[in-house]
């Protein structure tokens, strides 16, 4: 294998695995990457797990044990190359598939994670799948991978998309300058269509009557000072967008101040534009570090149904 930029494609045997697989078959440039799936096998049923008793007890389960391990392996290995043939059949090449299948060491998400961090550039996860409760996010194995991979980028995906376009939700934070040059490769690669999306939260001047004139002024200036820095911050993510290869023309740009809900506006604006793929920075420009994620990121993690979510540290 001549390629040295690799891609983590965690894998379960469930649907929506299949179409983290199908998301990356879409997007990836075949010819940039290595991809490694990997499917974690999950731990024995707990009666079978019980191999401590003596005797026939003991002989039993350790059989059953036995059995229940061909069983997974078998059907795990199957999942793997019909995951595999999806993407030669998007042209990666066929020595740039690499299948890892392995023993739960430490947990699901854990060993995940480990193997993310040795070189990949994402880590890639059905939203849902990878967990015995399909239908809840919170708590799953997915989300637990988005929260403990600090340093590796994650691309959760939800659901079977189509678009390549990309909605670049930013700001003027540092992460979020990061997330840009981060997606700005893959759009320069795929031929993307990209939208720098920013919004800023409602403010209030408590202190003001707004009804006067001297209230109006003020409230003038703060969003003239805004809607500058604003297009300076547009011009600025342009040029990386642009140095990096992407077309000016596949470049569009789109703000909203005042927002009551910054989540939702980003929801919504993906929705209404079709954006396959959401970019956000891990954190934004909030001086309250939650311990994991900032506030914006973890509500459109949650939210994020339809469309695929990349979390940039």
């Amino acid at each position: 294998m001549t390629n040295s930029r690799k891609l983590l494609i965690a894998v379960d045997g469930s649907p929506r695995s299949l179409e983290a697989v199908s998301y990356v078959a879409l997007n990836l440039p075949p010819t940039d990457f290595r991809v490694n799936l990997m499917y974690v096998m999950p731990a024995a049923p707990e009666g079978l797990g019980d191999l401590e008793k003596e005797g026939f007890f003991k002989r039993t389960m350790r059989a059953k044990h036995t059995v229940w391990e061909k069983t997974e392996k078998e059907a795990a290995q199957v999942f793997l190359h019909e995951a595999r043939s999806l993407l030669l059949k998007a042209n990666v090449k066929e020595n740039d598939v690499n299948l890892i299948l392995q023993k739960r060491q430490v947990g699901l998400a854990r060993d995940i994670i480990a193997e993310g961090s040795r070189g990949s550039e994402a880590v890639v996860v059905g939203r849902k799948g990878l967990s015995r409760l399909k239908d809840i996010f919170l708590g799953s194995v997915s989300y637990k991978i988005v929260q403990g991979s600090k340093d590796v980028p994650v691309w959760v995906v939800g659901g079977d998309i189509r678009s390549k376009k990309m909605l670049l939700a930013v700001d003027g934070s540092e992460n979020s300058r990061k997330a840009v040059d981060y997606a700005a490769n893959f759009a320069a690669a795929n031929e993307a269509g990209v939208r720098l999306f920013n919004v800023v939260r409602e403010y209030r001047l408590d202190f003001l009557d707004n009804s006067t004139p001297r209230g109006e002024e003020i409230e003038m200036r703060i969003l003239e000072k805004l809607e500058r820095d604003v297009q300076h911050m547009f011009a600025s993510y342009r040029k990386q967008l642009e140095w990096a290869g992407v077309n000016a023309n596949r470049i569009s740009v789109k703000h909203t101040l005042q927002s009551r809900s910054r989540a939702g506006d980003i929801l919504k604006e993906a929705k209404e534009g079709n954006y396959g793929t959401i970019v956000m920075g891990r954190r934004g420009l909030s001086k309250v570090h939650e311990f994991f994620l900032g506030r914006v990121t973890t509500k459109v993690l949650h939210r994020a149904a339809g469309c695929a979510l990349w979390i940039v540290p």
